[in-house]
């Protein structure tokens, strides 16, 4: 099993686990989705095993500011920013608990430090704010989230300067 970037091949079964994974106000058609890798191609992952299936991805693209981009939409090209959002992140429904998403998140954390990399952001959904707290991103109370995010959405943060 291993980490590689996205290529086209993989859309059909990101799609398909995105639809296990969210519920159905969460989903996104492939062109919104594709937006996030083809503005940033080296910060979107899948998680392989050793046919290449994919059994996890995340995406990922730069963004500026303390909103949440509106859910649904498709993202511009802009490399201008120091931070990244963290748009989606699912695992397929037979490799959940086997530490894929740790290791996505892990090698994503990583490949942002070392390319300048100094915020990242996301929009925790389906009560999800627990486990991204275990990788050390903190909530932004303070700020309101795009309510078609759903109810209880937060908006996170982590501080890649002062991660370790």
């Amino acid at each position: 099993m291993s980490i590689r970037m996205i290529k086209e091949t993989d859309w059909d079964t990101i799609m398909q686990i995105q639809s296990a994974a969210y519920a159905s106000y969460l989903h996104e058609d492939i062109a919104v989705l594709r937006s996030k890798w083809i503005a940033s191609p080296t910060s979107c992952f899948v998680f392989t095993h050793a046919d290449d299936s994919v059994l996890g991805y995340l995406l990922a693209h730069p963004w500026q500011g303390n909103q949440a981009p509106k859910l649904g939409e498709a993202v511009e090209i802009d490399t201008g920013y120091n931070e990244v959002y963290l748009h989606d992140l699912a695992i397929s429904a037979d490799a959940r608990g086997l530490g894929i998403a740790s290791q996505l998140i892990h090698q994503f954390i990583i490949t942002m430090k070392n390319s300048g990399c100094q915020r990242l952001l996301l929009t925790a959904v389906q009560d999800s704010a627990p486990f991204w707290q275990q990788y050390g991103f903190g909530c932004l109370e303070h700020i309101s989230v795009c309510p078609s995010y759903g109810q209880g959405a937060k908006l996170m943060v982590l501080n890649l300067q002062a991660h370790s």
